[in-house]
């Protein structure tokens, strides 16, 4: 009996550790992210070409990202966590700062 509940609290608790809390900084940027995916593929794609750039699409995408981002209520510290932690879950995005700054800009 004891042996058995040895067992099973030992796995309970190693079953936990695999888990990997997601920290707050960890989800805004991964929204984030998300909220500019349309975005980043539209860029990307403009960037491939020299002619017939929807400029519209990526002005409304811009628009629509924006919008999403504000809608997530970022305090300065929480965007500055987050701006460390984006990185590792958007290297797309981390790497266009002027963008991202421009995202943020309130």
């Amino acid at each position: 009996m004891r042996t058995g509940i040895i067992l099973l609290l030992s796995f309970l608790l190693f079953s936990c550790q695999n888990e990997d809390p997601k920290s707050k900084a960890e989800k805004m940027a991964v929204a984030v992210c998300n909220c500019s995916n349309q975005l980043l593929t539209l860029n990307k794609e403009a960037a491939a070409k020299e002619e017939n750039i929807d400029f519209e699409a990526i002005q409304q995408a811009f628009m629509k990202a924006r919008k999403c981002i504000s809608e997530l209520r970022m305090k300065a510290e929480d965007k500055q966590a987050m701006e460390a932690v984006l990185p590792l879950k958007c290297p797309e995005l981390a790497a266009e700062a002027e963008l991202l700054s421009e995202l943020l800009a309130e």
